[in-house]
């Protein structure tokens, strides 16, 4: 049955690599959604997390970090911060408040106009405010809307989670009365397998860093039930070539299996039961061009 009080919004979360974006999302949610690592770009594409509170519910969008090279950008990655744009009821702009806000970033939101967007409020996040002096911190803070104009400024530390919880009510007030998304025991819009392909991807990026690209895949081939207690998952980890592979799995399987053991042990915490895990690395398969 619809409650005609139901509020509904959704937040797309924008940023530069490695600002703090999905650590944002999972202290909003309140679940770990959206994976952590020290290695640039790790959410190669967009993730949603569900947090419902009382009457509303916000639909929150990780966005793959901006990048900015000489070369040719990615249409793809373009084509999906448009998208979340497009989509989104507020956009959500984190910056690293201890480092310099690039000019890059700045001709971005330029280009995007949040002043004239239809529809739409833009909040800057400025996180990691713990590792910056206060003063310093205030001087920032007008300088960048002095060149931006967001409609709402929050300073936050999404690792002390400080802050977050302001954001978070601030958001759950401006939404408008709108039938939610999901259901109310929703936190994300990943399929279970999906969500625990990212925990072993996550275990690989943070054990492997730069040896190996970021958009290494992990598909699950089989998951078999035994009860409600324990569960045992077939993975299979996809490379680009067996140098690669040789990586993944280390001198006599030694980095292979400790990605196992902690993968495990991060799904186990996730299902909160026994998990049997069991990993294959495999090269892809190279398309032929016609």
């Amino acid at each position: 049955m619809n409650d005609n009080n139901e509020r509904s919004g959704i937040v797309t979360i924008l940023g530069e690599v490695n600002v703090g974006k999905s650590s944002l999302l999972n202290v909003l949610v309140k679940k770990d959604i959206s994976i952590i690592t020290h290695k640039s770009n790790t959410t190669n594409k967009q993730i949603k997390g569900i947090r419902t509170h009382k009457k509303s519910q916000i639909t929150f969008i990780d966005t793959p970090g901006l990048y900015f090279s000489k070369g040719k950008t990615n249409r793809n990655f373009l084509t999906d911060i448009w998208n979340a744009v497009a989509e989104a009821d507020f956009l959500c702009v984190v910056l690293d408040i201890s480092k310099n806000v690039s000019q890059n970033l700045f001709q971005f939101f330029e280009q995007i106009d949040l002043k004239n967007l239809p529809y739409k409020k833009s909040i800057l996040v400025l996180n990691k405010i713990d590792l910056v002096e206060k003063e310093k911190l205030l001087i920032r803070a007008k300088e960048i809307n002095d060149k931006l104009q967001f409609d709402k400024t929050f300073m936050i530390s999404a690792k002390k989670k400080y802050g977050v919880d302001d954001l978070f009510l601030w958001l759950s007030k401006n939404i408008t009365k709108k039938k939610w998304l999901y259901p109310s025991d929703k936190n994300s819009d990943q399929s279970f397998e999906d969500q625990i392909n990212e925990k072993t991807r996550e275990i690989i990026l943070l054990r492997i860093h730069d040896e190996i690209p970021y958009n290494i895949e992990v598909n699950s081939d089989k998951i078999l039930n035994f009860g409600r207690s324990k569960i045992r998952i077939f993975q299979s980890i996809f490379v680009e070539n067996q140098r690669h592979r040789s990586i993944l799995i280390g001198k006599k399987g030694e980095t292979i299996k400790y990605i196992s053991m902690n993968a495990r042990k991060k799904i186990e915490m996730y299902m909160k039961k026994k998990v049997d895990l069991f990993l294959n690395v495999k090269i892809k398969k190279k398309q032929n061009k016609k």
